[in-house]
């Protein structure tokens, strides 16, 4: 623990800048965020010891290492010395010897960008280079705590990451602690574990990053981490699709809001829905738009995060959905029954993807080949075969991909390549080489023609199996020649009918369809009769937004949930086996983000298309 402060109150003009404050501050990074005035510079004032409070104790457990400063103050307005060059800010607060200063000064003067100006005077530099060498300088001290208000504040946001990733590297390496001040939701987020929040000087919240991003106890809390939809329950069953009811109304307390973080918002084009968007802006990483129910009248705004380079407009008709329910519950204990199987993994390893000119595409379908050739499509427009080591072997482009990117692929039986061309609405084949040979479908609702192809599956007798989403959401049967045979699904969420199918595999005599929206596997014959439904008498097997199945020799299924983030091992009768993965930032490979495909091969090594994070995860299980 590095402060304890006990009913702490300082005192100001007329109000208190703080008042009744009490709390412990742990090791590690410690962010203090809120609005401007309410009281976390005098929070910050109080913990160096430059004010003392009114009443209260504040203690600090100082754990001084030999050489090493307590602690060091970054102050809001800089606190440079005038009559000091850059590089004798650092010198002069550095404990280390004379070789040492010189070198580690000159990696930290690298490091922010400050190398060129060593030898100016703070009055020569702009707010930006001060704000810079501000925090270089507090690094160079090599205290153990460093306590910043409003670090890099001044500098430009496309270089700030680069600046913080320094004071990261650091803080690792010398075991240092920090407490900052901020209003940027994002450092926060990125650099912080924990973080107290501050309203009219008394504390709101104190406690974990990740607690308050994902389940805020109030709309209030929930927008200092970013935007957010803040509904409440009857709300949310009325807006976000019929499985909000059917997957979270016996797990939700109904007095309570949940928030919806915008990556965990789908919104999806739909002809039939009653929603129609009457505004519609693009925000960058977000996309804000006001929604109309035509039944009622209501408009309600949502915060949402597009996928792909597809933009939706006034106009347009979407339904809703929850990619991941980020909600408050009610208790977990008695109401999923024991504890998820954990999927055992031997091995984890990572394919990185090959950069389309200053980008890296991400992946979004895969399949393995009778040869053992991995075949990947990506956002890029692209076909990449690799071998099984995860080596590039060759790559070609799709025909088209302007307005949108494939999603399926499937090795046939003849050796040809199959292709889901989902925003052309056709099948495309190519050879072995990549030569294109051909097509069938077109855009439409008859039978033979498509809206979205998503994936391909292909039976024994070499009959093609092709689900598709949009107005159609149905599965369609076809011979190798294009010669259509049979359908069957539609649109809903009664038995037999989907919400974007998008995932489909055959195993004796059997069709595995997962039914995204409707959050459940269904299975049929490989007739179109429905025979099972997965995911609905044993809720552990529960699956969120699944959004691609495949099959292992032993007839196992695997299905990848987009929304948890996570690889779910099924029976052929829906017994939950194993469950690995959960939503993050891939900082291991244990971490997805918006899975979207996965295949596996003959050695039982399976691999994720973990588009979000922009690779291939392989798992040797």
């Amino acid at each position: 623990m590095l402060w304890t402060l006990d009913a702490v109150s300082l005192s100001g003009r007329g109000l208190p800048r703080l008042d009744g404050v009490s709390l412990e501050i742990p090791e590690g990074v410690t962010a203090v965020l809120g609005q401007s005035g309410v009281g976390k510079t005098s929070l910050l004032n109080l913990l160096v010891g430059i004010e003392q409070p009114t009443s209260g104790q504040v203690h600090f457990h100082a754990t001084t290492l030999t050489g090493r400063l307590p602690l060091f103050w970054v102050p809001p307005q800089h606190g440079l010395w005038p009559h000091l060059s850059v590089r004798e800010h650092l010198t002069t607060v550095s404990p280390q010897n004379k070789t040492e200063k010189t070198c580690n000064d000159r990696e930290l003067l690298a490091k922010f960008d400050l190398l060129e100006l060593a030898d100016a005077k703070p009055g020569s530099l702009s707010l930006g280079e001060k704000s810079r060498l501000n925090v270089a300088r507090s690094l160079a001290s090599h205290a153990n705590v460093l306590v910043m208000d409003e670090p890099l504040s001044h500098v430009d946001s496309s270089r700030s990451g680069h600046y913080w990733k320094a004071v990261r590297e650091h803080c690792e390496t010398h075991g240092t602690s920090i407490v900052l001040a901020t209003h940027s939701p994002e450092v926060v987020l990125r650099e912080a574990s924990n973080v107290i929040c501050l309203k009219d000087g008394r504390v709101i919240y104190s406690g974990d990053v990740t607690t308050l991003y994902e389940n805020p106890p109030s709309r209030e809390l929930a927008e200092l981490l970013g935007p957010c939809n803040w509904l409440a329950f009857d709300e949310a069953v009325q807006w976000l699709n019929q499985s909000f009811a059917k997957a979270g109304a016996e797990r939700i307390e109904p007095t309570k809001s949940p928030c919806i973080r915008p990556e965990c918002l789908h919104v999806q084009s739909h002809a039939e829905s009653p929603f129609r968007i009457e505004d519609s802006r693009f925000l960058g990483s977000s996309a804000e738009i006001a929604v109309l129910d035509e039944r009622s009248g209501a408009m309600q705004n949502f915060r949402y995060r597009p996928l792909g380079t597809t933009r939706l407009k006034r106009g347009d008709r979407v339904i809703l959905s929850i990619i991941q329910l980020i909600m408050i519950v009610i208790s977990l204990s008695g109401c999923f029954g024991d504890a998820a199987p954990v999927l055992p993994v031997k091995h984890e390893s990572n394919w990185s993807m090959p950069p389309d000119g200053a980008r890296v595409p991400a992946p979004r379908g895969m399949t393995v080949s009778p040869s053992n050739e991995y075949l990947v499509l990506d956002n890029a427009g692209r076909v990449l075969v690799y071998d099984q080591n995860g080596d590039l072997q060759k790559q070609w482009w799709m025909p088209e991909y302007a307005i949108g990117k494939a999603e399926g692929i499937l090795v046939l039986k003849d050796g040809r390549i199959a292709v889901a061309d989902t925003h052309y609405h056709r099948i495309v084949f190519f050879d072995h080489d990549g030569k294109f040979t051909g097509t069938f479908g077109q855009r439409g609702s008859e039978p033979g023609d498509f809206v979205y192809p998503v994936k391909i599956a292909q039976d024994p007798e070499e009959n093609l199996y092709i689900c598709e989403y949009g107005q159609n959401d149905r599965v369609q049967k076809f011979r190798p020649d294009g010669t259509f045979v049979l359908q069957f699904g539609g649109p809903g969420i009664e038995p037999g009918k989907f919400q974007r199918p998008s995932g489909i595999v055959w195993y004796d005599h059997k069709l595995y369809v997962v039914d995204a929206f409707n959050n459940r596997i269904q299975v049929f014959t490989d007739q179109g009769k429905l025979v099972a439904i997965l995911g609905e008498s044993d809720r552990i097997a529960e699956v969120h937004y699944p959004y691609d199945i495949t099959v292992d020799q032993n007839g196992d299924l695997f299905a990848i949930e987009y929304g948890a983030g996570r690889v779910s091992k099924l029976s052929r009768s829906g017994r939950l086996l194993g469950r690995y993965g959960s939503s993050g930032p891939g900082q291991t490979a244990a971490q997805f983000s918006t899975p979207w495909g996965l295949t596996i091969d003959r050695r039982g090594r399976l691999y994720v298309c973990d588009t979000g994070n922009r690779r291939i995860v392989e798992l040797e299980l």
